[in-house]
């Protein structure tokens, strides 16, 4: 979700790779290719909706959170202390899915991060509470904070959901890796579909039930969402299901699901598809220009679909569900 919209540039890193990944991680056609381009990284761990990396930040054993909906990487304010780290004071308001809060943003600088055989140094994240003190979180077990879209753009990273790997690049982005990278997937039988960059956030073309939009791509969002407004225009109707979603600042939002016979993201289709549908706040929804979103597409189809994020080119790949 969009917990970290308004945090501006918050974070730098230097990062220092190696070239080779762990032994441990079998690495697949994808892997072993981007690997050979002088990438390193860390194998992360998917639990429930959620993909989380481990870490040892300046010395102590934790995780975060993979998070391409938040702009920039952020530890939770409950382990700052685990962590050896102070927190700087601003007067900017956490603003997440819902709205703003009454909370004000921290600043703190991890001065090693290191995730599987890289590390990056002094890491600038932002400091907030993590809604009810560990309720988004709670039932998969806390996280330490959310590792975000900045770091994965600077050093254009390769997250492979399907292989459990994320994978950054010393020097920065490298365009031409990426023509590899799309010949391997697309024999796999992945679909490409262009990513955009507006208001520091990943948007992606979809159309809901017949209705062409954009969407936020967000791996820290559960399950997919859609604004009601939205899901009237789109005629997804739904049923209520008793439940809230919570966000970063404000009060938990009640939300329904509809069902539908098609969902298209760029030119990837989905059947029989389900999203969540509530009351999403419009400063999250506003991109540049006319990109705006209506929602996000959540880590449940990311997962089913075996994701591929190439952040060189701006690329999702996602390929047909696979049997079980």
């Amino acid at each position: 979700m969009r917990k970290t919209m308004l945090l501006l540039a918050l974070v730098f890193a230097a990062a220092f790779c190696s070239t080779q990944m762990h032994a441990a991680v079998a690495l697949n056609a994808l892997d072993s290719y981007v690997v050979g381009h002088g990438y390193g990284g860390a194998q992360f761990i998917p639990y429930q909706n959620t993909y989380r990396l481990p870490i040892i930040a300046n010395g102590t054993p934790g995780d975060l959170t993979i998070d391409t909906g938040a702009p920039n990487s952020v530890i939770f304010k409950a382990t700052l202390k685990k962590f050896g780290l102070t927190r700087e004071a601003t007067d900017i308001s956490v603003q997440g899915a819902f709205g703003k809060g009454t909370e004000k943003i921290g600043l703190t600088t991890i001065h090693q991060l290191a995730m599987g055989n890289c590390t990056l140094m002094n890491v600038r994240a932002a400091v907030v509470s993590d809604p009810e003190g560990g309720g988004l979180y709670r039932m998969y077990g806390l996280t330490d904070g959310l590792f975000g879209l900045r770091e994965m753009l600077k050093y254009g990273a390769v997250l492979d959901i399907s292989n459990h790997l994320l994978m950054v690049h010393p020097g920065g982005q490298i365009k031409g890796i990426s023509e590899g990278i799309r010949s391997i997937l697309t024999k796999q039988g992945y679909t490409a579909v262009e990513l955009t960059f507006s208001a520091s956030h990943l948007h992606v073309p979809a159309v809901v039930n017949g209705t062409a939009c954009h969407l936020i791509v967000d791996t820290g969002a559960f399950l997919t969402v859609i604004d009601e407004q939205f899901a009237r225009k789109a005629r997804l109707g739904g049923a209520e299901t008793g439940g809230y979603a919570q966000g970063f600042g404000t009060k938990a939002r009640p939300v329904r699901i509809s069902r539908f016979p098609e969902f298209k993201v760029g030119n990837f289709t989905i059947t029989n598809a389900s999203v969540t549908i509530t009351q999403l706040d419009p400063g999250l929804l506003e991109g540049d220009g006319k990109d705006s979103a209506v929602g996000l597409l959540g880590a449940e189809y990311l997962g089913l679909h075996g994701a591929v994020f190439d952040f060189n080119n701006g690329t999702l790949y996602l390929r047909p569900k696979t049997k079980s």
